[in-house]
């Protein structure tokens, strides 16, 4: 049958209609009405019960996050990310690698006598251009406060190599002397904030005296009026964009809660905007909790369970055996009500 529901709906219509004459088959009406509300309300009660079944998985395709809590990380956490440097003025990708970030542990950092409770992440990368002839590595440690995910500090080494031979070697510590907050949380659409730091950067290359530099950080975030629905190698996220520039550069991060930050990074070159540097989310191995479900969701939800509850105690009630029809009775019972083989 094309439409199995109407099939049903309408085969009880014409078992109801059969019963013309109960009298003659000595049955009191009501016992027959009885039992053909009894297979009715059985009726409405199993689509009903199966409806309630499926309704999470209905509304929560049309439910959609409208803020982004601050993630519940853990050491161990990761995230893999492929990088690709392009050519702003051919968009010829000149350099490619990969970078990860993994929380490795926890440690306390002192800044100006501030002390922070902070997550350890340590950050690897590896890059060639086309050639396969130079290659930059990164390796490092970022530390993030634990109540708010800002940055407090950072340790650099960064290494050019030229063939087989090690050609720059940098080391970079920076301390931020008021903590650099590149998320807000909670995260919401058209939100923005300021942050206003001061920078402490000290860079060492071997054999020379260490050179240290403070100077001010002021920044402007601003997260998009809406959200952007992301597919990278490690899925498709619903993400907050994040925007915010600097003299030369601005950039873009796509943040999701369901991956525990940023799915992608772009870098644009300011001055026309045009793509320098995309980074997206390959792997990683956070697992989001579920959110809260919208309050329409809950309600929807009561009023199924409410009426499903009502019909089974209408049909509890009903449950009352007829009187039992004798002899004839019965086969001219039988005959005028038949039930579908699907019930």
């Amino acid at each position: 049958m094309d439409d199995p529901l109407r099939f049903i709906l309408t085969h009880f219509d014409r078992n109801l209609e059969r019963i013309e004459a109960p009298h003659s088959l000595n049955i009191a009406p009501t016992d027959a009405i009885a039992m053909v509300m009894q297979k009715k309300i059985g009726k409405t009660f199993v689509i009903s019960f199966v409806f309630l079944m499926i309704l999470p998985a209905i509304l929560t395709s049309y439910v959609g996050a409208t803020e982004a809590q601050k993630p519940s990380l853990s050491v161990g956490n990761y995230w893999a990310y492929g990088v690709e440097y392009l050519d702003p003025d051919s968009g010829i990708v000149t350099m490619n690698g990969t970078t990860t970030r993994e929380i490795i542990g926890e440690s306390n950092v002192t800044i100006d006598t501030e002390l922070y409770e902070c997550f350890v992440v340590k950050i690897e990368g590896s890059w060639q251009d086309a050639t396969a002839t130079v290659t930059w590595t990164l390796n490092g440690m970022i530390y993030l406060v634990k109540s708010d995910l800002c940055t407090v500090k950072e340790d650099m080494e960064i290494t050019l190599i030229i063939g087989e031979e090690v050609t720059l070697n940098q080391i970079s510590n920076v301390t931020y002397h008021s903590p650099l907050k590149e998320c807000d949380f909670p995260l919401t659409e058209g939100k923005n904030w300021t942050v206003s730091t001061t920078k402490t950067e000290t860079i060492t290359y071997p054999g020379e005296p260490p050179d240290t530099k403070t100077t001010h950080v002021a920044r402007n975030y601003t997260v998009g009026m809406t959200m952007d629905r992301v597919t990278v190698d490690a899925g498709t996220f619903d993400t907050f964009v994040i925007r915010y520039a600097t003299s030369d550069s601005i950039y873009e991060q796509y943040y999701s809660s369901g991956a525990g930050g940023n799915v992608m990074e772009l870098v644009y070159r300011r001055v026309d905007e045009q793509l320098t540097t995309r980074m997206e989310l390959m792997e990683t191995n956070f697992i989001a909790p579920s959110g809260p479900l919208e309050w329409w969701v809950w309600l929807a939800i009561a009023i199924i369970i409410v009426v499903a509850v009502g019909i089974t105690y209408i049909f509890i009630i009903r449950m009352r055996k007829p009187s039992t029809p004798s002899g004839t009775a019965k086969m001219a019972l039988a005959a005028n009500f038949s039930s579908p083989s699907i019930f």
